[in-house]
């Protein structure tokens, strides 16, 4: 039986499927099979049965996941406890949204690397809203996230800065040619998004749904490089951060829209669990934030 085993069948039981367990630790599909077939025949039993497409599971297993969780914790707690007297080392796992990643935090994310190099800094990419859920079941150390307010009780957030959002589309896209765009003139468009969740997103809809307006389609694409091709391509608009088009408006390939209807403002926040036990690399990841990004 191994820690890494025991993590996996937690992440299973903590995400629900064996896709999504694979998808959030790295693995492809089959290693999460075969750790888990071998812990079922290390310990000749049945650990998940199926009902359909519900995933449960069986009464071993339950056993089981209080072991697994008192076994990690302990190998947990031994590396922090050791870790504390030496140098930085280990894993962090850090959420935060691809805008952020590319527009800002690639340099910290370099200086962080070349400081302490024996920590492996693993990134996942994503939304809000995911990040809480990951931070509250103890899967993710740190989270960057953007949104209007942060004020979970049970999270610690910190405010790094305000971040202007912009709606944009091609100068040659009939909504280009008005002086403001209303939340009428956006009937019958075609709009593209990142996926839902995102602080800026949400705002637009609710606007939208509060005046009644029904776009003719709804695109929803995961990065923000291709949403942008194919708005210089006039295949639509989308609402993005400013540093993300800064580019294309400077060169006329995107242009502005004048949307006085929504206000396009979101604040980012680095988060973690107030409970979190902060490791000598969680520290010094902080301290480093801080000192560079901090307001």
């Amino acid at each position: 039986m191994e820690i890494r085993q025991l993590k996996t069948f937690m992440s299973i039981v903590k995400l629900g499927n064996f896709s999504q367990a694979a998808q959030f630790l790295g693995y492809t599909q089959s290693t999460v099979t075969t750790h888990i077939q071998l812990l079922e025949k290390e310990l000749n039993t049945l650990l998940f049965e199926r009902f359909g497409h519900q995933l449960m599971l069986t009464t071993d297993g339950e056993r089981l996941y209080e072991y697994a969780e008192r076994i990690t914790r302990l190998a947990e707690d031994a590396k922090n406890e050791l870790e504390h007297f030496d140098a930085p080392r280990g894993p962090i796992i850090i959420g935060m949204p691809e805008s952020l990643c590319v527009y800002y935090l690639t340099d910290l994310l370099k200086e962080y690397t070349a400081l302490y190099p024996a920590v492996e800094l693993k990134l996942k990419f994503g939304i809000s809203s995911d990040f809480r859920h990951l931070l509250r079941k103890n899967m993710m150390d740190l989270a960057f996230i953007l949104e209007e307010n942060s004020k979970d009780a049970d999270l610690v957030s910190k405010l790094l800065w305000t971040e202007p959002i912009v709606m944009v589309a091609s100068p040659d896209h009939a909504l280009a040619k008005l002086a403001q765009v209303e939340m009428k003139d956006l009937h019958g468009q075609t709009l593209l998004f990142v996926e839902s969740g995102s602080t800026y997103r949400t705002a637009l809809e609710a606007s939208l749904a509060k005046a009644a307006v029904q776009p003719r389609t709804v695109l929803e694409i995961c990065h923000i490089e291709t949403i942008k091709q194919f708005v210089c391509a006039n295949l639509g608009v989308t609402v993005l951060p400013v540093v993300a088009v800064e580019e294309e408006l400077a060169a006329g390939t995107l242009v502005a829209l004048q949307c006085p209807g929504v206000i396009f403002k979101t604040n980012a926040y680095l988060v973690y669990h107030k409970d979190k036990w902060l490791s000598h690399s969680i520290q010094s990841f902080l301290k480093l934030v801080q000192e560079r990004l901090l307001k």
